[in-house]
């Protein structure tokens, strides 16, 4: 059965990558008949002790609220009247936007963040609100950079590695696939990491890619088996990061399972999904593994050939 979101929760202020994931969510909304909750937070920063006397914090207060509520009530006419039959609620809320967009989120909730259209961007990665959802949000997170996300995806392409947290990927991008009648590609990448002179290595090389096509045939059939979209496998050899990036095009939305790695280690170590999201030009969603399933063994008898 196809599970929908609960509600799907965006935050907005009134950028240009804030306005288009507010349109993506609010499609999303409209195709899983969800609740769609926009919330405008707004935040004082600090302030000399001479601004103070001058000004009062209470004048800082009222004007940051004032333009979050002039947010608001803008966005709340503009999808209100794009997307008449989504029941909507726009809250404005003092406070992180990170800390905002989380409270009261579900395991069958959505949460979107947009993030800026300069993929590769610093500033995007490095202690920002997506980076912040993605680590602690019970639901999957949504990325949506600049004027790409579009709503409505061409195609939903999703890496798979034979891990439980990709298995949870893979059905959550197969009922997305079927809720927007779209094709469905499934990215499994491969790598012989020995020089291929070596004596042998020709044929320990084949024998790589044959466990990985079986580790992808798995993926495809449990897909075929769940959904009714059509399915295309896609058996790529390189890096994770590099397969999901070369596969997905304009008009896409990518899928990508994450372990659940604490934000300290990530932060130094990395992830395909940290380095997907930094890169990708097309809307990212994450879906982390329940912390019971992080540490299981993978799905298939064979160890997992990508790292997602």
């Amino acid at each position: 059965m196809e599970s929908m979101s609960e509600k799907i929760v965006v935050g907005f202020n009134g950028t240009e990558s804030s306005t288009a994931a507010v349109r993506w969510a609010a499609d999303e909304a409209e195709v899983q008949h969800a609740v769609l909750r926009i919330v405008c937070c707004f935040e004082i920063q600090p302030i000399t002790a001479e601004a103070a006397l001058g000004f009062g914090a209470g004048v800082a207060y009222d004007a940051a609220r004032s333009t979050a509520e002039t947010n608001a009530e803008a966005i709340r006419g503009s999808i209100g009247a794009s997307h008449p039959d989504v029941m909507l609620t726009v809250d404005v809320v003092p406070g992180p936007a990170a800390t905002a967009l989380l409270e009261g989120l579900d395991h069958d909730d959505l949460v979107v963040a947009g993030a800026s259209s300069h993929a590769a961007a610093a500033a995007f990665w490095m202690g920002t609100t997506p980076r912040h959802l993605v680590h602690h949000s019970p639901c999957p997170v949504v990325v949506v950079r600049g004027s790409a996300g579009r709503g409505a995806p061409d195609r939903v392409v999703v890496g798979v590695d034979g891990s439980p947290a990709s298995a949870k990927a893979l059905r959550w991008a197969g009922e997305e696939a079927d809720r927007h009648g779209v094709e469905l590609v499934i990215v499994h990448a491969w790598d012989y990491p020995y020089e291929r002179a070596e004596i042998g290595s020709a044929q320990a090389s084949d024998l790589t890619k044959i466990g990985a096509a079986c580790t992808l045939d798995r993926a495809v059939e449990a897909a075929r088996g769940r959904c009714a979209a059509v399915v295309t496998p896609a058996l790529v050899e390189g890096s994770p990061v590099t397969a999901l990036l070369d596969t997905a095009r304009d008009g896409d939305i990518l899928v990508v399972g994450s372990r659940g790695r604490g934000a300290l280690r990530s932060r130094f170590f990395g992830s395909t999904a940290n380095s997907v999201l930094d890169a990708a030009a097309v809307p990212v969603v994450i879906i982390r593994a329940d912390p019971d399933e992080s540490e299981a063994a993978p799905l298939d008898a064979e160890p997992a050939l990508a790292s997602v």
